[in-house]
């Protein structure tokens, strides 16, 4: 039951955390200075801050191959994701569709594991999935008409997210490092660090944060909530609970971040959408007791 409620508190914090990036993200489109220069001083600013508590730890040990393989994980679970979340919003796709079309993640990770990894997934879990993307389809389809501004290749680039995303995860899950949390953060936000530097001076010159309280106050969400919260909530949740669990929940970042996005700008939220909403989070309930039930949550 201790193991259970600490799970249950990780995985909350996760969400929380996890949706807090589609948000900053939505800031970071609207501060004086680029998303893609934002987003590589925060991820700047946040490796320098993983380096020093990882200093500060004493804790060493670190093999060549474990921070490679960490930078691996970042390269695709911070890196290449948010690029592609970034790019995405750039180009008109709203907060509340990015996060809704990479939350088909699950069933591109629960395919993989069953597939390619012959991780058993209960058939009582693949339903919840099933039930839960029905959800985030009727969520797309109320906010179609509001996010339909875009492009329709701008919506390819949260697929390609999804994509990033899921292999990150089933690589730190599979293929441990056993690094501690402040090494693994530091690798992970390097990686992450290289990625939008390269990305950024692709753009032009990379514009420094100046003075302005809105860059600042970005800064501050991306770095806190969203690389500390939700990337150290994402480590803490793969290696108690692992791939399909973490993947599951994702299902439960739309509805939160839909609602965040309502409160903070304004943007609505109809009827069709609250009721993929309430689906949603009836197919990952369903998906995660059954995990849980038959055993494939680890410890």
């Amino acid at each position: 039951m201790c193991n259970l409620s600490l799970n249950v508190m990780l995985m909350t914090g996760f969400v929380i955390c996890w949706s807090s990036g589609f948000i900053g993200s939505r800031l970071a489109d609207e501060a004086p200075i680029s998303a893609m220069d934002m987003f590589a001083w925060r991820f700047i600013a946040a490796t320098l801050i993983a380096s020093l508590w990882w200093a500060l730890s004493r804790q060493r040990g670190v093999t060549p191959t474990g921070w490679l393989r960490e930078m691996g994980v970042g390269a695709l679970t911070m890196g290449g994701y948010l690029l592609g979340v970034v790019l995405a919003i750039g180009e008109g796709v709203s907060a509340g569709a990015t996060a809704l079309i990479t939350a088909q993640q699950p069933l591109l990770a629960a395919a993989i594991t069953t597939l390619w990894l012959r991780e058993q997934l209960p058939w009582v879990a693949w339903l919840g999935l099933g039930i839960a993307a029905t959800g985030v389809a009727l969520c797309i389809a109320g906010d179609w008409q509001g996010a339909g501004s875009a492009s329709g290749w701008a919506y390819a680039l949260p697929l390609l997210a999804v994509i990033s995303v899921t292999l990150g995860s089933i690589l730190a899950a599979r293929r441990p490092s056993g690094l501690d949390m402040p090494a693994t953060l530091t690798a992970q936000l390097a990686a992450a660090s290289l990625i939008f530097l390269i990305a950024a001076l692709g753009d032009g010159q990379l514009e420094r944060p100046g003075s302005e309280l809105m860059t600042w106050q970005t800064l501050g969400w991306l770095i806190v909530l969203s690389s500390f919260g939700g990337y150290g909530f994402f480590t803490a949740c793969l290696r108690r609970v692992g791939v399909n669990a973490v993947s599951s929940a994702i299902y439960i970042t739309p509805p939160v971040t839909l609602a965040w996005s309502a409160w903070m700008f304004g943007e609505s939220v109809d009827t069709l959408q609250l009721g993929g909403m309430a689906l949603a989070l009836l197919g990952v309930a369903i998906a995660l007791i059954a995990q849980h039930r038959f055993g494939t949550l680890e410890a």
